[in-house]
């Protein structure tokens, strides 16, 4: 080939790259894709075309995409190919009609020539020939990937801790406070965490179907998510009205702290400052008083912490989406004969929110509670063993 005609498809290849995906938010680098090639601006004063991603509904591919995907990932890890996400969307022109379905994968900026993004997009459309897939096309972009699920559930902290109540409706002991991520005003609890078994890491919570499948918006009938064909029905840890009682309580203990610290000040700066010789009742209520100012700001101080820390990272309804329902029964009265009603639900949990290392289990935090008449405290938590 000549060098004209070198720098001629090095040209057509840079102006793919650039303009496939131009419109789209993050404005991805394209590296190659299978299908025909799309329509590209031409012309002196030619503009370039904005495309926008739409989504694939009721394709054939949401059947097999279990078993087919793991294929295809596999594949691209015995490969060593730097892969980042895969994603099945159409694309269209903005206001324009969709193309046909791809297999969307992102890799690592630098790390896949068009060459081997070919071969590579080649086998896949084997893998899924394989599987009677003939209409879903693959297409390569430089992309990082960052999975975003908010912060981890915050561990229980013993009494002596100045934010040992406060911070209670944010550590997964139970009666984790949860909520429909579609309806997050049908509040209720979760009540009991059950591992999947022995060959699984999947951890369920159990709770009541009416919290996360609220009566009159959905079906009683039963849902089961076994694939990506059903509904996906995401809850919220914390739902609006607990989210925000739990934020109006670490403001109330923030003012709180801060006027008592205000009065202990002026107590303090009525005895005047210690004196050689001074009456010792005097210096014992000073002492006194200079301890309870610093345990005071302590709480002040560390309360004030958590909340900014909270509301910093907390706020979305997304960065406290705990899960998605799993499984949920129909709601039934008497069941079994013995006049009992059966309103009971799985929720699948995203294990990226707990901390494995420090999770309490089956654990319920009882509060804070007189020891003795001389009104000492402490919180403890007490450890279902069933």
């Amino acid at each position: 080939m000549g060098k004209k005609s070198v720098d001629t498809v090095s040209r057509l290849a840079l102006d793919e790259a650039r303009n496939d995906y131009y419109g789209l938010p993050s404005n991805p680098i394209s590296i190659f894709h299978t299908g025909t090639a799309w329509k590209a601006p031409t012309g002196p004063q030619a503009q370039r075309i904005p495309k926008e991603a739409r989504p694939v509904c009721n394709h054939a591919i949401a059947l097999v995409w279990h078993q087919l995907g793991k294929e295809v990932y596999e594949h691209f890890d015995s490969i060593d190919l730097k892969w980042t996400s895969i994603d099945l969307v159409r694309f269209a022109e903005v206001g324009g009609l969709p193309g046909p379905p791809f297999l969307w994968v992102g890799v690592m900026p630098k790390t896949l020539s068009r060459d081997d993004a070919e071969v590579a997009a080649r086998r896949c459309k084997d893998i899924l020939a394989e599987s009677g897939i003939e209409d879903v096309e693959i297409a390569f972009r430089e992309s990082i990937f960052s999975r975003f699920t908010g912060p981890q559930l915050l561990d229980h902290v013993p009494s002596i801790d100045p934010t040992a109540d406060v911070r209670g409706p944010f550590t997964p002991t139970l009666g984790l406070q949860i909520a429909s991520k579609t309806h997050p005003s049908n509040e209720g609890t979760g009540c009991l965490y059950l591992r999947e078994g022995s060959h699984s890491d999947r951890v369920l919570l159990l709770t009541a179907r009416h919290v996360v499948l609220p009566i009159g918006t959905y079906p009683n009938q039963l849902y089961h998510r076994k694939d990506n064909t059903v509904l996906h029905l995401g809850v919220t840890h914390l739902g609006g009205r607990a989210w925000q009682n739990a934020l109006s309580t670490m403001v109330y203990r923030i003012n709180h702290a801060t006027i008592v610290s205000k009065s202990y000040e002026t107590a303090i700066g009525r005895l005047g400052p210690a004196t050689e010789g001074e009456d010792l009742r005097i210096s014992t209520r000073r002492k006194a008083y200079e301890a309870e100012l610093a345990k005071e700001e302590a709480v002040r101080s560390s309360t004030d912490e958590l909340h900014s820390c909270i509301t910093k990272h907390w706020s979305l309804e997304r960065q406290r989406t705990l899960g998605h329902v799993l499984y949920a029964p129909p709601i039934s009265v008497n069941a079994g004969g013995g006049g009992f009603t059966e309103d009971w639900a799985l929720v699948e949990l995203d294990r990226s929110k707990f901390d494995w290392s420090t999770f309490p289990g089956n654990a319920i935090a009882l509060g804070t509670f007189l020891l003795s008449p001389r009104s000492s405290t402490s919180t403890i938590i007490s450890r279902n063993q069933a």
